[in-house]
């Protein structure tokens, strides 16, 4: 079962960070190619949670590759962003085999981090050695436009294509 949310078309907030190469980094210079937004830290001990977004991301990425023509970017924005390097991001996002050329995994500001994740309802904190949250995934469309949350990971990404070839068409 998929638990998504429609949303009304609202433009994302921009939020400015690092990338995992270092280079400076503003979700608006996104613009144009539809975007899935995802919230991880690196050190997440839960297979369930962390990792399974990131390997979520990795077959949605390969699938919308194979049956889309529209661009995708994935904006990975870190939950622990005092932990998680550009460096240690850079290793996160190769140990998943994400394409680095359409992928940011973003760190930066710790507020300017929480309050991009407040504007979705995504919360993480800490506690203890790790870092609680809840997960979710968000597809943006080319107008920067909120099109869909999908909560936790509750989502596969045979749907997201199939959600997203329903965006493009009424977008036509």
């Amino acid at each position: 079962m998929v638990f998504a949310t429609a949303v009304s078309g609202a433009p994302i907030p921009d939020v400015k960070g690092v990338d995992q190469l270092g280079r400076p980094f503003s979700a608006h210079s996104l613009k144009g190619s539809y975007v899935l937004i995802s919230f991880v830290f690196t050190s997440c001990p839960m297979p369930k949670m962390c990792p399974l977004t990131m390997r979520l991301n990795k077959k949605a990425q390969t699938l919308w590759k194979k049956e889309l023509a529209h661009p995708l970017r994935l904006l990975i924005v870190t939950l622990d962003p005092e932990g998680d390097t550009p460096e240690i991001l850079k290793k996160y996002g190769a140990k998943f085999e994400l394409d680095e050329k359409s992928t940011f995994l973003i760190t930066g500001n710790p507020q300017a981090l929480s309050d991009f994740g407040s504007a979705f309802n995504v919360a993480g904190w800490p506690s203890g050695n790790t870092t609680v949250h809840n997960l979710k995934t968000i597809l943006v469309g080319p107008d920067l436009e909120e099109l869909k949350q999908y909560k936790e990971n509750e989502w596969s990404p045979e749907q997201l294509i199939k959600d997203a070839h329903q965006f493009i068409s009424k977008s036509k």
